[in-house]
C-alpha cells in the first residue's frame, strides 16, 4: 500500500508485483513434492532426529508453512492478483534473470572447479551483478558465508562437498 505525506503526496509505494499468488502456488507445489520425497528417508517424521531425511523434512515443512503464512498475509492486506502477463513480467525481471543465469552457470562449473571456488564465485558474482556497490564487502560476505557452509557441512556433519 502507498503511504501519503500530510500534503497528500505519495511517500512510499509498497505494492506487491502482480502474480504473487500464482508464484506461491508454483512454489507450494514444488515444496510439497520435495517434502513428500523427503519422507522416503528416515527423519523427524519417522522418529529419527539425526536421520538423513531430518533436515530436508524440517526445511520442507517450514517452507510450506511460510508460503501458506505469506498467502494469508497477502489476503489480509487485500492483495489483488494480476494476470499471467503480469506474472511473466515479474518472473523475467532483471534480477530474476541474473539469478537464474548465474545459478545455471554454477550448476555447470561446480563439479569442474569444485565446491569452494565455484560457490565463492557464484556468491560474489551474483551479489555484484545485483548491486555493484561495496565490492569488498561482497568479497567478505561471500568468504564468510562459504566458511560457515564449509564448517557446518564438512566439519560438523562430515558431508563430502562436491
Amino acid at each position: 500500500m502507498s503511504e501519503h505525506a500530510k500534503d497528500g503526496t505519495v511517500v512510499a509505494d509498497h505494492s506487491r508485483p502482480k502474480g504473487e499468488y500464482k508464484m506461491m502456488i508454483l512454489l507450494l507445489i514444488i515444496c510439497v513434492a520435495l517434502f513428500v520425497d523427503s519422507l522416503r528417508s528416515e527423519g523427524i517424521f519417522q522418529g529419527h532426529s539425526a536421520g538423513p531425511g531430518s533436515i530436508p523434512q524440517l526445511v520442507g515443512g517450514l517452507t510450506i508453512l511460510m508460503i501458506l503464512g505469506l498467502a494469508i498475509q497477502f489476503f489480509r492486506q487485500g492483495y489483488k492478483e494480476g494476470s499471467l502477463k503480469d506474472l511473466a513480467h515479474h518472473l523475467f525481471d532483471r534480477e530474476v534473470v541474473i539469478l537464474m543465469v548465474t545459478l545455471t552457470i554454477y550448476g555447470f562449473i561446480v563439479e569442474a572447479i569444485h565446491f569452494v571456488p565455484a560457490t565463492f564465485l557464484f556468491l560474489l558474482t551474483t551479489m555484484y551483478l545485483l548491486d555493484p556497490k561495496k565490492f569488498w564487502l561482497k568479497v567478505l560476505v561471500s568468504a564468510g558465508t562459504l566458511a560457515a557452509l564449509y564448517l557446518i557441512f564438512s566439519t560438523l556433519f562430515r558431508v563430502v562437498l562436491p
